[in-house]
């Protein structure tokens, strides 16, 4: 005779929907499609795992094949995105054409995986010679960098993680130099407090320290303007 407790339901997950759901966000963050071998390498998960698993996505419309053999987003999922209004990649994109355009960089919107974050919304400046080059799909590591530390900085604290972390809870942003890319000064602010909403930072770039110091508070606004934008959508 079964002796669970009435709290047991609420604390189990579906394994399966999990991976199906991890893979279905890889494709949504690859606006040009992504290879099994790539939605692989984005999940960690085996390859034999991610094709039975796009193959059930394609069959329900979540995803589909392009004449090239990638995945993207299928019918399905436009049309789900569709009820929710104008989507967060869509709210922020013209702010971050202003952020890049101001201060003659590269600004991005970038949502949390499980060892990475990745660009989902990229604007470069109109008005620049140039900038430090970067697509929606970038992946940027999740154990250093200014956006790395300020996802992490939205969620709650956990015992053990690095200062910089902290320092990005406690001032709202966080500046890091060099510690992705070589000559790359960034600065970014977290969409989150305390993981109420979006696993994500708004994020500016630049090779001048200077710009990136000066962009640092519309960084902060960004981010609490994307955070008020999903809190109000969800």
């Amino acid at each position: 005779m079964s002796t669970a407790r009435p709290d047991d339901g609420p604390r189990r997950t579906s394994q399966t929907l999990s991976r199906g759901l991890s893979v279905l966000k890889s494709v949504a963050h690859l606006p040009d499609g992504g290879t099994a071998h790539q939605l692989a390498a984005a999940t960690g998960l085996e390859r034999t795992v991610v094709h039975r698993l796009l193959n059930t996505l394609v069959a329900d419309g979540f995803a589909e094949r392009t004449p090239a053999g990638a995945y993207r987003i299928g019918p399905e999922a436009r049309a789900l995105a569709s009820l929710a209004g104008p989507s967060v990649i869509d709210f922020a994109q013209s702010r971050l054409q202003v952020l890049a355009d101001k201060y003659a960089g590269t600004a991005m919107l970038c949502l949390a995986e499980t060892d990475a974050i990745v660009a989902v919304a990229v604007a470069v400046p109109t008005n620049a010679d140039s900038h430090l080059a970067y697509r929606r799909g970038s992946r940027h590591p999740i154990d250093r960098g200014a956006g790395a530390w300020a996802v992490r900085a939205g969620r709650p604290p956990v015992d053990g993680e690095p200062a910089s972390v902290a320092t990005a809870r406690e001032q709202g942003w966080i500046i890091a130099h060099g510690e992705v890319e070589e000559g790359a000064h960034a600065v970014a602010a977290p969409v989150s407090r305390g993981g109420d909403t979006l696993d994500a930072c708004a994020m500016f770039l630049s090779h001048r320290a200077d710009s990136v110091q000066a962009a640092a508070p519309d960084v902060v606004v960004l981010a609490a303007e994307v955070r008020a934008h999903a809190l109000q959508a969800g």
